[in-house]
Order: structure tokens, then sequence, then C-alpha cells
């Protein structure tokens, strides 16, 4: 039985990593819980602050942005034997203290893939702008994986041991829809939970509109097009077609959903190079039926996995 491990990626988090780490419990759902931060180039010395914490702390040097850190955290977790995967922001927007709600579907095994939802939850003082470009990205991210997101970028989230090992995070910009897709196409299940949110009171997001889109839309479609290009390993809940296969609107000639995507799962790629893009693995490709749940309740979605 793994622990839990907690990371936070961090860059110039020094106002709230030693509280937000504070907040963090000792032991969730039975298992230890081991806590870690991803240092990505802070000059601040938060990795200090976080080490004086109780924190491990893993520095990346020169920075290399949230995308990089995310999948610095998943490699580092899935060394550590962790036995679920969780992360959040650094800046004191989500509440570690509710990391139960998150873990705690995985270790039933009612999902590999868990998302905290700021919308399905209490929303303190979320700031017009950003909750309009939340909703517009989300909405945009339920077009291109062809079912329901309830939050496209909420920054915290849980992963099983396998989906940890098997995320791609293909460039070091983000994480937040290019994860999703990654870990839906492959065949984990999805699942939302309401968490609650509190602005960013220190410091300054790095997210700013115009940069933001031109940096995450360019890797979305570099995500759509890999994805056609090879495909994992997956684990098929059903086969798409043949024998007592009961045809749904969407198969056959319905709108197709997420691709199939590139390798076996393993664990994520390495973090030394210094691109926007991450290496990807290669393999042949495979349908898939996905069975995915939201925190309404499950949905059995079964997907065409030749295209979106």
């Amino acid at each position: 039985m793994g622990p839990v491990v907690v990371f936070l990626p961090a860059a110039d988090e020094a106002a709230t990593v030693a509280t937000v780490l504070g907040r963090v419990p000792a032991s969730v759902c039975g298992r230890p819980v081991r806590r870690l931060v991803i240092d990505d180039g802070s000059t601040d010395g938060t990795g200090a602050l976080a080490s004086a914490a109780g924190a491990e702390v893993v520095r990346l040097e020169p920075r290399r942005g949230l995308g990089a850190a995310a999948r610095r955290g998943l490699a580092e977790a899935v060394d550590r034997g962790a036995e679920v995967v969780a992360f959040c922001d650094a800046d004191g927007e989500y509440d570690p203290a509710e990391l139960a709600r998150l873990v705690g579907p995985v270790l039933e095994g009612r999902a590999d893939y868990v998302v905290g939802s700021r919308f399905a939850g209490e929303r303190r003082r979320m700031l017009p702008h950003r909750r309009a470009g939340n909703a517009l990205l989300t909405l945009a991210l339920s077009i291109v994986a062809r079912r329901r997101i309830g939050d496209g970028q909420s920054g915290f989230r849980a992963l099983s041991a396998p989906a940890a090992a098997a995320a791609e995070i293909v460039h070091d910009y983000n994480y937040a829809q290019v994860l999703t897709l990654d870990l839906l196409a492959k065949g984990f299940r999805y699942l939302e939970v309401p968490i609650s949110y509190d602005r960013r009171r220190h410091g300054r997001s790095f997210v700013r509109p115009g940069r933001y889109l031109r940096a995450v839309a360019p890797a979305i479609v570099r995500e759509v097009r890999s994805a056609g290009r090879g495909a994992p390993r997956v684990r098929a809940r059903r086969p798409l077609h043949g024998p007592g296969r009961r045809r749904g609107p969407r198969s056959g000639g319905g709108r197709p959903a997420l691709p199939d995507r590139g390798g076996a799962p393993g664990r994520p790629p390495a973090d030394g190079h210094r691109g926007r893009a991450a290496p990807r693995r290669q393999g042949p490709r495979a349908p898939l039926s996905t069975w995915a749940s939201i925190s309404g309740g499950p949905v059995a979605h079964t997907v065409d996995l030749r295209s979106y």
C-alpha cells in the first residue's frame, strides 16, 4: 500500500507556499501523505521556505513553466511509489485540506483521474474576467473532448498510479487542457468533485489572456494532431465492434470523439528538454471505449478514436 504523494508546482510563491503546505493533511483515507514541491526556478526563496515547512523540494533550473513542473512532479511521485498522486497550485487558491474529496474516489476504484471543480463548489471572489475566461476555455475543451467538462482549468487534481505513469504533458507552458485530453484518450475514468476556491491574494498569476491563448491553443492543436499518429496500450472497457456490441447513437457514423494517443503507459517523458513540446511515445493505434463519470453521476460514453 503506497503513500499519497501531493506535489505543488511553485514559481516565486514565497508568500504562500508554507501556508499551503501546512494545510496538507498528514494522512488521507488511511494512507500517509508525502509532500513535494517542484520549485520552478524561483528567485524569492520559495524552495528554502518549502524545505523548512517539511516538504521535499525538487529544483528546476532555469524556469521551464507550469507544464514542465507538473510533468516533473508526476514523474517524481511515480518514482516514490505513490498509490495516488495529487497536486495543487501553491498560490493559496485551493485548499489541500480537501484532499480526501479527490483521493477518495481513486482509492475506492471509482475513478482514475479526478479534477476538483470550482464551479461545482464554493467560489469566493473569482474575478469576473477569470470566470468568463474559464467558462470559454472549458466550453472549448468540452467541444474538443466530445463530452461535458465542468472545469477545464482547475489546479487541484488527483491521479491513480497507472494514470500518473501514463500521463503525457506535451508542452511546458501549462498542463490543464492537454492532460485531460491525453488521459481521456487513453481510457482513464474521469470524475469531477466540488471543491472550494479563493482568489489569489499574493503575487501575480502567470496567466495573461493573450499570452495564455497563444500558448495553449497551439498545444491543443498539437495534441489533436499527434493523437492520430500513434496510440498507447489502452484499457478498453468493451470493443467498439463485434458480436454482442450494442451500437449507440454515436457508433458507426456519429460524431467522432477523442482520438487514441501514442505510447505505452509508463512514466511521463523526461523533463530534460528545453522546448515547449515534450517527447511523445509512438505505438500502434487501437479502438477504445471510455467509461467516464462526472460529479452529477456516471456517464457511459462510447467514443470513436479515429479522429476528433
